[in-house]
């Protein structure tokens, strides 16, 4: 299984027109203090023309996603929200076999707040929450054909990324933790914890 070249790597800034509007535009909507009403900054007038590569990514992801028990309870709406700032960025993967895809990531930079959102607090990340920190959290890790390994395997070759952070569901999606994947260095032996909510508050305390 091959990794389809995307519009961004992790701990890299894609520099396209389209991510660049994207970075832009979630920037802006950062200075909005919360709490205030209206629309934080006006949509960029091609803001919806979404290049034809950027739509099939996006179909392709929704696809693979339809496939898993946990995705599929999701609403259109929430499926949306969540895998359409990882498109704008350039924060994900899409991972094909014989040009076919078979299993995504996306990603997010996050601070010690939106971690503390997100994984304590089950607060779904806003668009211009995707870039606020150095702390790289998978958002969605799909892979319904088992392609588990393979994408860690690969995820690995990432020579700038030393800590990985994702939530990991049980089947019924009523259960979770926290796992952290780090090496001292890249080629390094990954090592792997889980945390629960508890410990993991207390790691974020301590940081």
């Amino acid at each position: 299984m091959t990794a389809r070249k995307t519009r961004g790597q992790f701990g890299m800034e894609p520099d396209d027109t389209f991510t660049a509007r994207a970075r832009r535009q979630f920037a802006s909507l950062r200075q909005v203090p919360k709490g205030e009403g209206g629309t934080a900054a006006p949509f960029p007038d091609d803001w919806f023309d979404l290049p034809a590569g950027a739509l099939a990514d996006f179909g392709a992801m929704f696809y693979l996603a339809s496939m898993v028990a946990h995705h599929r309870r999701r609403t259109l709406a929430a499926a949306v929200a969540t895998l359409e700032p990882a498109l704008r960025l350039g924060q994900y993967h899409i991972f094909r076999s014989n040009g076919f895809p078979r299993a995504f990531v996306t990603w997010a930079g996050l601070d010690a707040a939106r971690e503390r959102a997100l994984a304590l607090d089950h607060r779904p990340l806003a668009p211009e929450d995707w870039n606020t920190g150095a702390s790289i959290w998978l958002i969605d890790f799909v892979a319904p054909f088992g392609h588990f390994d393979q994408m860690v395997e690969q995820l690995a070759q990432q020579p700038k990324l030393d800590r990985l952070r994702a939530l990991w569901h049980d089947a019924e999606g009523e259960g979770y933790r926290i796992v952290e994947w780090t090496r001292a260095a890249p080629g390094d032996p990954i090592d792997q914890k889980m945390y629960d909510a508890a410990r993991f508050a207390e790691i974020l305390k301590a940081a």
